[in-house]
C-alpha cells in the first residue's frame, strides 16, 4: 500500500491517490497509444501542435523532451493564444493538434481548436470527462476518466495523469512501442516521492520561493510556480537556471526557498554549480533529482530514484504539489477550499472573464 503521510483533508488524498490512478491510467496504456496513432501520427513534414493554458500547457511543454528526443516527434507545446492567433498562416492538413483541457471549455484553448480546425490541421482533445466545447469541435476526444474528489481542487492527479497519458499518446503517435518498464518506475518514483518529511525538506515558511531548471522541465517548473500562486499568496516565480542568474536572481532575498529541478546529468551540473553560490549567500536550495543526477551542494535533496529523465515530470510534480499544499497550511490558506481565490469576488470574476467566460455566475 502506498504511504499517505498527510493531515486529513480532500486535497492530500488527492495528492496521495496518485500512484494507484496512475497504474490504473498506464492499464488502458492500449487505448491511449492507438488514441495517439489514429488521431496524432502527422503526415510526412507535419508537426504535433500540443496546446492548452494553464496546467495543460505546462504538461505540453514538461513531456516535450520525452516526445522529441526519445520518439523523434515534430512535438510543438504551444499556448492556445499563440495557436488561436496563428493557426491559419502556420498549420495545414499534414499538421495535428491535441488541446488539452480538463473540462473542454477554457476559452482560449476552445478558440485555438477551432481555428486549428479552420486551417486544415486534425484536432484532437484531452479531457477528464465529455469535453465540454472541445469535445464539439475535435473529430477525436479521449478522456482521462479521473473522478474528483472535491469540487475546486487545484489540479494534482489530473495533472500527472495527463503527463502519462501524453507519454502514452505519444508513442502511439510516432509508432513506438510504449516505454512499459520506464513508466511504472515513474510511478514507483511518485510514491516514493510521497515519503519525505516536506516540513523539514522545505524548512521555515519562506518569503518567496524560485524554481529552477532548464529545457523541458521548465514546464514542471511553471506548473509548480502556479500551484504555489493558486494555493498561497507566497511570491512564486519559474524560470531557466541561467535566465535566473541574468534576472531574478537580482531581486531574490534571504529568505526565500530556491528549488532546482535535476532530472539529467548535464542538468544537475549546472544546479549543483549554482546551489553552491546561492548556499554561499545564505538562501536555502532544495534539489529535486535522479538517482543519475546528484546535486551535493543543495541545502535539502529529494531523490526520485532511478528514473529515466525524460519521464522525471511525473515525480518532479508531486513534489512541487506537496510542497504548494505544505506552504498553504504553513502560512494559514486551506488549499482544500482555496477560499481566498473565490472570497476576492472580483478578483474570481476577472479571472472568469479572461478564461472561461462561459462560467461567470455558476461558482465554478
Amino acid at each position: 500500500m502506498d504511504p499517505m503521510p498527510f493531515p486529513d483533508g480532500p486535497m492530500a488524498a488527492d495528492i496521495a491517490r496518485q500512484p494507484a490512478v496512475l497504474r490504473t491510467l498506464l492499464a488502458r496504456a492500449d487505448e491511449f497509444a492507438a488514441f495517439g496513432a489514429a488521431s496524432l501520427a502527422p503526415a510526412p513534414g507535419g508537426r504535433v501542435v500540443v496546446t492548452g493554458c494553464g496546467d495543460g500547457l505546462f504538461a505540453a511543454a514538461a513531456m516535450a523532451g520525452f516526445a522529441r528526443d526519445r520518439l523523434g516527434l515534430a512535438w510543438c507545446a504551444e499556448g492556445a493564444m499563440t495557436v488561436a492567433l496563428g493557426a491559419a498562416g502556420r498549420l495545414g492538413a499534414q499538421d495535428r493538434v491535441l488541446a488539452i483541457s480538463m473540462s473542454g471549455n477554457v476559452d482560449r484553448t476552445v478558440e485555438a481548436a477551432t481555428a486549428a480546425a479552420a486551417s486544415g490541421a486534425r484536432v484532437a482533445v484531452l479531457c477528464n470527462g465529455a469535453g465540454g466545447r472541445l469535445g464539439q469541435i475535435a473529430a477525436a476526444r479521449v478522456s482521462l476518466d479521473i473522478a474528483d474528489l472535491a469540487p475546486f481542487l487545484c489540479g494534482t492527479t489530473s495533472y500527472t495523469a495527463t503527463l502519462l497519458a501524453l507519454a502514452l499518446i505519444a508513442a502511439g503517435a510516432a509508432g513506438a512501442q510504449v516505454p512499459h518498464a520506464g513508466l511504472a518506475a515513474a510511478i514507483d518514483a511518485v510514491a516514493a516521492s510521497l515519503v519525505p518529511d516536506i516540513a523539514a525538506i522545505a524548512g521555515p515558511a519562506p518569503r518567496g520561493v524560485r524554481i529552477l531548471t532548464a529545457g523541458a522541465d521548465t514546464g514542471t517548473a511553471q506548473y509548480g510556480a502556479a500551484k504555489l500562486v493558486e494555493l498561497t499568496r507566497t511570491p512564486a516565480w519559474a524560470g531557466d537556471i541561467e535566465e535566473f542568474a541574468h534576472s531574478q536572481f537580482w531581486a531574490v532575498e534571504r529568505g526565500e526557498l530556491i528549488i532546482m529541478l535535476a532530472p539529467s546529468r548535464a542538468i544537475a551540473a549546472y544546479a549543483n554549480a549554482n546551489a553552491r553560490a546561492l548556499g554561499a549567500m545564505g538562501l536555502r536550495v532544495v534539489s529535486v533529482e535522479t538517482a543519475e543526477a546528484p546535486v551535493p551542494a543543495a541545502s535539502a535533496r529529494v531523490g526520485l530514484g532511478p528514473i529515466d529523465a525524460d519521464v522525471a515530470p511525473i515525480a518532479s510534480a508531486v513534489v512541487l504539489q506537496r510542497l504548494a499544499h505544505h506552504i498553504a497550511r504553513a502560512t494559514g490558506f486551506d488549499p482544500d477550499t482555496r477560499r481566498h481565490l473565490k472570497d476576492d469576488g472580483a478578483r474570481f470574476a476577472a479571472s472568469r472573464a479572461m478564461t472561461r467566460r462561459s462560467l461567470l455566475g455558476t461558482g465554478l
